[in-house]
């Protein structure tokens, strides 16, 4: 009976002990966030990320200590450097992004700010692969998020991927078919393709791509008819086609098509005529 109640005396002793560590554990992470976010305040962040790293070693998954590390390297790196320096910040800080991208946030809009960081940082260090990785990712989960969409085309269109960026450009404008401006996306980064592709295009991508623009153009129009961007873009669409059919001996088509495109400039014209005049700045 006696050795029993010393066992469990001992296993309160115990218990205390953990909770007291835990306590002083607590207050010590507190004092090193402090300190870590005034050195922050004052532009020390080399110093900062010192306070930082001491709180993850208390706790690796405190997602402040995560987070404030994160941002720390995003300050501290310089866009476009070479500098081994700042290649081992951006190597540090998207890391530090990514870990607490895996971590339960204090609120939505802390995750919301958080990736929104690491998608910028990513960006300044030219790293689309993995910015686009992570985005289809977040697609997998999130399928119907148009603005997500918009991102991953936006991005495949930066690394100077036209099929992708037009397949997502598609998908978004096919998913919100409605939106006049979702067509005109469409229709504006299929002229792109053809206008500064050059000789990377060939004559039946030209010709497909073209088409594809022209069609998305007159669903735009089909929603607002007055719509002078779309009208400007489906004219100089009509004239890369005119440039396709010629390429090829077509001439009578090119010319239709040159025909079609003076139609739709001279509606553009028009309808920015008609276009109420923006009001005026305050001085």
């Amino acid at each position: 009976m006696r050795t029993r109640r010393h066992a469990v005396a001992l296993a309160i002793v115990a218990t205390i002990a953990v909770v007291g560590l835990g306590g002083c554990d607590a207050l010590k992470e507190r004092m090193l966030l402090k300190r870590g976010n005034e050195l922050y305040t004052a532009q020390r962040y080399e110093e900062a990320v010192q306070q930082y790293q001491k709180m993850l070693q208390i706790d690796p998954n405190n997602w402040d200590g995560n987070y404030l590390t994160a941002v720390c390297y995003l300050a501290l790196y310089h866009p476009g450097s070479e500098h081994p320096k700042d290649k081992e910040y951006a190597e540090k800080g998207i890391a530090a992004f990514e870990k607490t991208l895996t971590l339960q946030p204090p609120s939505q809009e802390a995750h919301d700010k958080t990736e929104k960081y690491y998608l910028s940082f990513l960006d300044s260090t030219g790293d689309k692969d993995k910015a686009i990785a992570y985005l289809e990712k977040q697609l997998g989960s999130r399928p119907n998020d148009l603005g997500l969409i918009l991102q991953i085309a936006t991005l495949y269109q930066k690394k100077g991927d036209f099929t992708k960026a037009l397949e997502y450009f598609e998908k978004r404008a096919s998913m919100d078919p409605k939106n006049k401006e979702a067509w005109y996306t469409l229709g504006v980064n299929c002229w792109a393709r053809s206008y500064h592709g050059g000789a990377t295009v060939s004559q039946q991508e030209r010709e497909e791509v073209v088409e594809k623009g022209i069609e998305a153009l007159n669903k735009s129009l089909a929603i607002d008819p007055n719509y002078f961007e779309a009208l400007s873009y489906i004219n100089l669409l009509y004239r890369e086609k005119a440039k396709a059919m010629a390429a090829v001996g077509k001439n009578d088509e090119a010319a239709q098509c040159y025909t079609k495109a003076d139609e739709y400039q001279k509606r553009a014209i028009e309808a920015r005529k008609a276009k109420p005049a923006a009001p005026p700045q305050a001085g």
